[in-house]
């Protein structure tokens, strides 16, 4: 088995851990390659496994390298909340063994496609998200102007600092702090929240994976800022729009017990 250890580079104490794992990688008989997270782009490296070490932000380019190779992925939490992590580093021995011997359960997390078109019609770019894909604004004195559709339906003309489109994976995420609801993560859902909008829609929607969400720039406005998972964003130039569908190859989560969604949302957000 190649194991790649995604690794915040700037984080001290996710060095030293994942020189931990390296060794529990090779004392179980097994490669490793250590990867960095804000690594040059480029041809990811084979893996059969990867393990995130940091917070989430990590885990969701480590997801990158994983999804590429259709390799299952665990998080160990060396960052602040790290709620997509599944291992605690005082733990790493017991879980990361435990792993490598075959244990384990494989979560399949849904993921969204987005495509970004110029005022023709033209493909700008492709990109896919675990979490989100947010539609800016580009002035931070000015509004977004959106006009959104679901399912081939017009649904909404909205202003507002940015409109999000999430899994239920990112429910916990951007869609949280905009006042999205908590969804439980493998509910195969689309979530269509607006972020401080001027308007009487101020309620997400929640929409099928198939049920293509499609957010249109008007013309006479500077155009907005595509992201997918908060990284590469792209200027959206007036006229453009973003199509946005569930559906496409999801992200192979590793977990070590049971399921216990709602205990790590109380646990992580210290709601007791």
């Amino acid at each position: 088995m190649r194991v790649a250890l995604v690794v915040h580079p700037d984080r001290p104490r996710a060095t030293e851990v994942a020189a931990e794992a390296e060794a529990i990688v090779l004392a179980a008989g097994h490669a490793a390659v250590v990867v960095t997270a804000d690594g040059p782009d480029g041809p990811a490296p084979a893996a059969d496994l990867v393990v995130s070490l940091g917070g989430d932000g990590t885990f969701l380019r480590a997801a990158r390298l994983a999804r590429e190779h259709d390799a299952p992925i665990v998080g160990v939490n060396v960052g602040r909340l790290g709620f997509l992590a599944e291992v605690d580093p005082s733990d790493l021995a017991r879980d990361l063994g435990a792993i490598l011997a075959g244990g384990g359960t494989v979560e399949p997390r849904p993921t969204l496609e987005a495509t970004a078109l110029d005022a023709d019609g033209t493909v700008i770019s492709r990109a896919w998200a675990l979490n989100e894909v947010a539609v800016e604004k580009v002035a931070r004195e000015r509004l977004v102007r959106l006009e959104v559709s679901i399912a081939g339906t017009p649904f909404a003309s909205l202003a507002a600092d940015a409109l999000i489109v999430a899994t239920a994976t990112g429910s916990t995420a951007y869609a949280l702090s905009a006042g999205g609801p908590i969804v439980a993560p493998t509910l195969e859902a689309t979530l269509v929240v607006p972020v401080a909008p001027h308007s009487l829609f101020d309620r997400t929607v929640v929409a099928r994976p198939e049920d293509v969400v499609r957010v249109d720039l008007p013309r006479d406005q500077d155009g907005g800022l595509v992201s997918a998972d908060g990284t590469d964003a792209i200027h959206l130039p007036p006229g453009g729009a973003v199509e946005i569908r569930g559906g496409g190859r999801p992200v192979r989560m590793l977990r070590i017990g049971p399921a216990d969604f709602f205990g790590r949302v109380r646990r992580t957000f210290r709601l007791g």
